[in-house]
């Protein structure tokens, strides 16, 4: 029986990938790369560690290194932010969890301290009883912030549901012994992608009955 969701944030909670994407273009055309991706195209490419999606941009990390760029890239995110909503269906999908008495989690590859500003701009922190991001602004992953977490609290991975949109949320689910996670595409990565290596892949948040 459920009795805790894991919810991942970027792209599963905050509709951001139009966002993420306008400043791809811009950071690419500023340096005279390839750039103009579409929605689709961003989200075949896009993947964890973000440095290894940036190489498959065209950086190469010689004039400028990748924490120099995620300097640019997060001060840019911030600006735009205040545009961001919440994705499709959230709400709702909160709520039923919320009714049925379950515990609510964030695990987010987001520095924390910007993941709580975050969550409270979205006026969302209350639904949740623990909000953990990372400890940098580099996006490398949170699995082992995650497992961290999971040892030292009183959960079991038997009866928690890991809803994420990206292969990295299935990773982290399985390496959390997580056995039941289910993907979102309408966030950072395509449907076709997630399909590849998940058997439960939906549209839409919409579509996830609690």
């Amino acid at each position: 029986m459920t009795k805790t969701v894991i919810w991942d944030f970027n792209g599963t909670i905050i509709d951001d990938t139009d966002l993420c994407l306008g400043i791809e273009n811009r950071m690419l055309k500023e340096r005279n790369m390839k750039y103009g991706y579409t929605l689709e195209e961003y989200r075949d490419m896009f993947c964890f560690p973000v440095e290894d999606y940036y190489r498959k941009l065209g950086y190469t990390f010689e004039e400028e290194s990748y924490e120099e760029l995620s300097v640019i890239f997060n001060d840019l995110y911030d600006q735009a932010f205040p545009r961001a909503g919440l994705c499709e269906g959230f709400e709702e999908l909160i709520g039923q969890s919320v009714e049925h008495g379950f515990r609510n989690v964030i695990l987010s590859a987001t520095e924390q301290n910007k993941l709580l500003k975050q969550c409270e701009m979205l006026g969302i922190s209350y639904y949740f009883t623990e909000i953990l991001g990372i400890d940098n602004l580099l996006a490398g992953g949170k699995t082992a912030m995650a497992a961290k977490w999971m040892n030292a609290s009183d959960i079991r991975p038997e009866d928690c549901l890991y809803i994420g949109d990206s292969v990295h949320d299935l990773d982290t689910a399985e390496a959390l012994g997580i056995p039941k996670c289910i993907l979102v595409a309408s966030g950072h990565q395509s449907y076709e992608v997630l399909k590849h290596k998940c058997d439960h892949v939906v549209h839409s948040l919409k579509e996830i009955s609690l």
